[in-house]
C-alpha cells in the first residue's frame, strides 16, 4: 500500500552535506506538496505487477529520484518563466535569486542519480536509462514551449500545443510507470502500453492545467499567468482565431507589457464564453485517456486515480 507519510519523511531524510546551507533550498523545493502523482503511479505499477514480492525498501530509491527529477524540472520553470508562486508559497527563484535557483535545480538533478545508483543491479541501468531519456524529453518540452511562445500565433497549431505538451508533462507520467512495472520485471509490450497511458494522464493534465490557469479559483498563482507569458495554451490558440484584429496585435506584439496582455486575454476569454468550450473538450480528452487506460493491466487502479484528476481544483 502505498504510504505517503512514509515518502514525505523518506524526503525529508535526504541529506546532501556537501552544500551545507544551500541543501535547505533543496528541501524547501521538495516540501512544497502536491498529491506525488509520478512516483505514486511508480509504486502502484510496480506494487500491482510485483504482487507479493513488492518491497518498499527496493523501490523507495527510484520514488524519490521521480520526485527529485520532478522538483528539478519545477525550480529551473520558475525561473524561466519568473514565477513568484508556486503551490502558493514564494518559489526558490524568489527567495534566493537567478543563479541560485538555477544551482539548486541543477544540485537536484544530480541527486536523481545518487538514489538511482542505490538500486540493485539489473534494474538499476535500465531504471537509468528510463529516466534520462524522460528528462531529455521534457528538455525538450520546455525548448518547444519556448519556440511556440517565441512565434506568431498563426503559424501554431493545436498539434504543436499538443506534441509539446505530451513532451513537457506527458513524458515523465509515462516514465513513473514504465519504471515500476520494469522493477517488476513486466515485458516490454505492457511498458510500452503503460508509457502510453502516462503520456495520455499528463496530457490531460496539463490540459486541465492550462484550464485552471485562466477559470480555476485556488491555483496559488495569479490567473492569466499562461497568457501574460505569452503562452501557445489551447486556449490560446482558439481565442486569437476569434479576437479582432487590435487584440491579435496586442498578444502577438512581444512589447506588450505582461499585465496588459494578460487582461486583454481574460477578457476576450470570457467574451467567447471559452469556459465552457474548455470542458466539453477536457471531457473529450478524458475519454481518450480512458481508452489508452484500459490497454494495460492494471487498468482498475489508473481508472480510479483518472476519477480525482476530472474534478481537481490546483
Amino acid at each position: 500500500m502505498w504510504d505517503i507519510q512514509a515518502y514525505e519523511e523518506s524526503l525529508r531524510a535526504l541529506a546532501w552535506p556537501e552544500l551545507t546551507a544551500w541543501e535547505g533550498w533543496m528541501h524547501y523545493a521538495l516540501a512544497g506538496g502536491g498529491k506525488r502523482l509520478r512516483p505514486w503511479l511508480a509504486w502502484e505499477a510496480y506494487a500491482f505487477y510485483a504482487q507479493d514480492k513488492a518491497s518498499w525498501p527496493h523501490a523507495l530509491p527510484v520514488l524519490q529520484a521521480i520526485e527529485l527529477l520532478h522538483t528539478f524540472t519545477l525550480v529551473h520553470d520558475d525561473v524561466m518563466d519568473k514565477s513568484a508562486l508556486r503551490r502558493g508559497r514564494p518559489t526558490v527563484y524568489r527567495q534566493t535569486d537567478e543563479n541560485t535557483a538555477i544551482l539548486i535545480g541543477d544540485a537536484l538533478l544530480i541527486a536523481v542519480y545518487q538514489q538511482l545508483a542505490a538500486v540493485p543491479a539489473p534494474h538499476n541501468a535500465r531504471l537509468i536509462q528510463l529516466l534520462s531519456q524522460a528528462a531529455l524529453r521534457v528538455c525538450h518540452g520546455q525548448l518547444l514551449d519556448l519556440a511556440l511562445a517565441a512565434k506568431p500565433t498563426a503559424e501554431v497549431s493545436l498539434d504543436d500545443y499538443l506534441r509539446m505538451i505530451t513532451e513537457k508533462t506527458g513524458a515523465l507520467i509515462g516514465a513513473s510507470l514504465e519504471m515500476g512495472a520494469a522493477l517488476a520485471d513486466v515485458p516490454p509490450p505492457e511498458l510500452a502500453a503503460l508509457r502510453a497511458a502516462g503520456e495520455a494522464i499528463g496530457r490531460f493534465f496539463q490540459l486541465q492545467d492550462d484550464y485552471l490557469d485562466a477559470f480555476g479559483q485556488e491555483t496559488g498563482k495569479v490567473p492569466g499567468g499562461d497568457i501574460a507569458e505569452g503562452k501557445k495554451t489551447f486556449l490560446w490558440l482558439w481565442a486569437w482565431q476569434e479576437a479582432a484584429p487590435t487584440e491579435k496585435r496586442l498578444l502577438d506584439d512581444p512589447n506588450t507589457p505582461p499585465e496588459q496582455r494578460r487582461e486583454v486575454g481574460l477578457h476576450l476569454y470570457m467574451r467567447l464564453g471559452l469556459k465552457s468550450r474548455a470542458e466539453a473538450f477536457l471531457a473529450e480528452a478524458f475519454k481518450e485517456l480512458h481508452e489508452k487506460i484500459a490497454a494495460v493491466r492494471m487498468a482498475p487502479v489508473l481508472k480510479e486515480l483518472t476519477e480525482k484528476l476530472l474534478g481537481r481544483q490546483r
